[in-house]
């Protein structure tokens, strides 16, 4: 694309207005009538109507619910007509899908035997179940809060509750604040009909998180957001996690998945793409991939911010954050796979 052409999308988006969560449900259910309306009555060629699809059967069907569509041989799971929010293969429902479920899974470079992992947002429960065969040994908690979700967990092959695996219908908030076990990974994929979930991403949830952590335990969280959103929500992590945080995009989507350490022995930083290339013989993820795709800001810059006298203490935390803003900017604008706008992350 030209430069000029360059300036004019940019004049483009700066002219359209951001949409709030109300005005966007506004417009898809006005676009749902319009659409419905032109399936009952318009009329096709020859006098005959046209044919309403299977999918647009399906979300007629599902009076506003959570529902799953069948498509050759994959599922999915839905809220609306507009994203898809889980998918599983109907002959092999315990494997992953999706790329950013993959990436999700690359705790494992961290540790490979978790004890306890806890997961924020049920979905399709392609994680719960990947963990659940291959991960033997681990315990798993779900929490999920719309009990629609959890009433497919048939549809989508999820094993029922035992000893090792508890799905709790709850609110997620209310229950890490009120937590005091220790989570050796907290999987954190939250999202709704209008997307994610913006009190799963606060300070407060987050530092949550960070106190149910076992000392060396990382919580691994799920973006998918334009440009200024995710360096705003990496910087804070990265000042709540003391810059121990990595992070990474899918490859076959806009998904950015982050991994906050508590320890800070930045694990990521030894021999990670050895462990990438032993570890993918066994599970097949691509981890290789993922260790080549994550960045994190470099720990000499880490230091020299939290160096003794850098700044005084009571500015100590302000600049850091600006700091680590600035930083997390930089390395975000070489990655091609980030929405840089909300015009582009819209029509992504």
């Amino acid at each position: 694309m030209s430069v000029k052409n360059k300036e004019k999308l940019k004049k483009a988006a700066g002219r359209i207005p951001h949409l709030g969560n109300a005005c966007l449900t506004g417009l898809r259910k006005k676009c749902s009538d319009l659409m419905r309306e032109l399936t009952d009555d318009f009329p096709g060629p020859g006098g005959n109507r046209i044919t309403e699809s299977d999918f647009e059967k399906a979300v007629r069907s599902s009076n506003g619910k959570p529902f799953a569509f069948d498509d050759g041989n994959m599922r999915s799971l839905h809220f609306d007509r507009h994203i898809m929010q889980s998918a599983m293969w109907i002959d092999a429902p315990d494997e992953l899908a999706l790329g950013y479920t993959k990436c999700m899974m690359g705790f494992l470079l961290a540790n490979e035997r978790p004890a306890h992992i806890l997961m924020i947002g049920l979905g399709g429960g392609s994680l719960v179940k990947y963990c659940h065969k291959y991960l033997p040994d681990t315990r798993i908690t779900v929490l999920e809060i719309d009990a629609d979700v959890i009433g497919l967990r048939e549809k989508f092959s999820i094993p029922p509750d035992s000893e090792r695996l508890q799905i709790i219908h709850v609110d997620a908030l209310k229950f890490v604040e009120q937590n005091n076990l220790g989570y050796d990974v907290i999987l954190l994929d939250g999202y709704d009909v209008d997307g994610l979930v913006t009190s799963l991403l606060t300070d407060e949830f987050i530092f949550s998180c960070k106190k149910i952590l076992t000392h060396n335990g990382v919580l691994v969280t799920n973006l998918w957001s334009e440009s200024k959103n995710l360096i705003a929500l990496i910087s804070r992590m990265s000042t709540t996690f003391r810059n121990s945080v990595w992070w990474g995009h899918s490859i076959d989507s806009y998904n950015l998945i982050t991994f906050a350490f508590k320890s800070d022995d930045r694990v990521f930083d030894k021999n990670l793409g050895g462990r990438a290339k032993l570890l993918d013989q066994r599970y097949w993820l691509d981890f290789e991939k993922l260790s080549a795709r994550l960045a994190t800001i470099p720990e000499a810059s880490l230091k020299w911010l939290l160096a003794p006298g850098h700044v005084r203490p009571d500015f100590r935390n302000f600049f850091f954050q600006h700091d680590i803003e600035r930083k997390v900017q930089y390395l975000l604008a070489a990655d091609e796979m980030i929405a840089l706008t909300h015009f582009s992350w819209l029509a992504a």
